[in-house]
C-alpha cells in the first residue's frame, strides 16, 4: 500500500456562503457525475445517516453503475467539507476505486485544489492514480509528501518506509539520492558502508530509468498515462554511442542491485567509495547529454 500526502499552504478555510444543494451540485458536475440524485440525511440509533436516492423513486444500485454511486458519495463527502469549517484535515482511502481514467484525474485535480486549503492525506494500491496526483501537484505548484507501507519481511503490516514511492519522483531525476548514500558511505565501515554504496549504486539506476523516459525520449510516452506525445520526438536526440555508454553504466549499476543475483567471481572485490563515486560522474555526464534537444534545422535565406 502507498500513501500520499499534501503538505498543505495552512489557508483559513472560510465559511462556504452558499447552500448545500448547490455546492453539492457543483462538485458532482466537476466530478461529471451530474446524475439526477438527492442525498437525504436521516436519524437512526442516535446517528446521522446519509443515503442516497434517484429522483422519480428508482433504485440507484438498479441504475448507476459502482463508479458513478462512488462519484457522488465523494462529490457529498467534499460538499460536507466545504460546508463545515471546523473541518482542518481529510483522509480518504482509495477514493479511485471502480472510476474510469478520466474521472481519476478529474479526482486526483480536485483533491489537490482542496489540499491548497487543508492537508489532504490519501491512502491508495493504484499507482496510476499516485502519478496523477503528483502530476495535478506539480502543475498547482504545490508540495507533496509520498511515503510506501508495506510488509516486513515476516509478512507483518505496518513497514513505512518514508519519502519514498514506486512511481516517477523527482528525488531521482538526478544524482542527488545517490550523493546522500555516499556521504552516508564515506561515515561507516565494513558491511554498513557496503550497504551504502549498493543503495547509492541502485538509486543512479533508477536515475538512468527516469533519464531515458524523461530525457532522452522526451516523455513521448508518459510513464502512467495513455497517451503518446508523438511531436516529442522532433526534441529527441539520439546518438549510438551515447546510448551504448547509457546502457552499459545501467547493466554495471545492475551488477550492485540486491534484486540481482550474481556469483562473488564477476562481483570481485566489495564495491568502493571511490567506484560510487566514478558512477555518479558517469550518470550526471549522461543526464546531461540527454537533457539536450535536437538541433533544429538551419533555414538557408533563399532556399526554396
Amino acid at each position: 500500500m502507498r500513501s500520499f500526502a499534501t503538505k498543505g499552504r495552512n489557508q483559513p478555510v472560510r465559511p462556504v456562503r452558499f447552500g448545500y444543494r448547490k455546492r453539492f451540485g457543483d462538485e458532482c458536475t466537476g466530478l461529471e457525475c451530474n446524475i439526477p440524485v438527492e442525498m437525504q440525511t436521516m436519524g437512526r440509533d442516535g446517528r446521522t445517516v446519509r443515503a442516497m436516492s434517484m429522483k422519480g423513486g428508482h433504485k440507484t444500485t438498479a441504475i448507476l453503475s459502482e463508479g458513478e454511486q462512488r462519484a457522488i458519495a465523494l462529490a457529498d463527502f467534499l460538499t460536507e467539507v466545504a460546508v463545515n469549517p471546523a473541518i482542518a484535515g481529510l483522509i480518504l482511502d482509495d477514493p479511485v476505486n471502480s472510476q474510469d481514467h478520466d474521472r481519476m484525474k478529474l479526482i486526483a485535480g480536485r483533491l489537490v485544489q482542496e489540499a491548497k486549503k487543508r492537508q489532504v492525506i490519501v491512502f491508495t494500491h493504484d499507482l496510476p492514480f499516485l502519478n496523477a496526483m503528483f502530476v495535478a501537484a506539480d502543475a498547482a505548484d504545490l508540495e507533496t509528501d509520498a511515503h510506501w507501507i508495506d510488509r516486513d519481511g515476516e509478512g507483518k503490516p505496518g513497514l513505512v518506509v518514508l519519502g519514498d514511492a514506486p512511481v516517477t519522483m523527482k528525488v531521482y531525476d538526478t544524482a542527488e539520492k545517490a550523493k546522500q548514500h555516499l556521504a552516508a558511505a564515506k561515515g561507516v565501515a565494513g558491511s554498513a558502508q557496503v550497504e551504502q554504496i549498493r543503495a547509492g549504486m541502485g538509486a543512479l539506476r533508477r536515475t538512468i530509468e527516469e533519464t531515458v523516459v524523461k530525457r532522452l525520449f522526451k516523455c513521448v510516452v508518459p510513464r502512467w498515462e495513455d497517451r503518446v506525445i508523438v511531436t516529442g520526438l522532433r526534441n529527441i536526440n539520439w546518438d549510438n554511442e551515447e546510448v551504448e555508454r547509457l546502457c552499459r553504466v545501467f547493466e554495471e549499476l545492475s551488477a550492485y542491485v540486491e534484486g540481482h543475483s550474481h556469483p562473488d567471481e564477476s562481483m570481485g572485490a566489495p564495491p568502493k567509495v571511490s567506484e560510487l563515486e566514478q558512477r555518479i560522474a558517469e550518470v550526471e555526464a549522461i543526464i546531461k547529454w540527454a537533457k539536450s534537444a535536437r538541433a533544429k534545422p538551419q533555414m538557408v535565406p533563399g532556399a526554396a
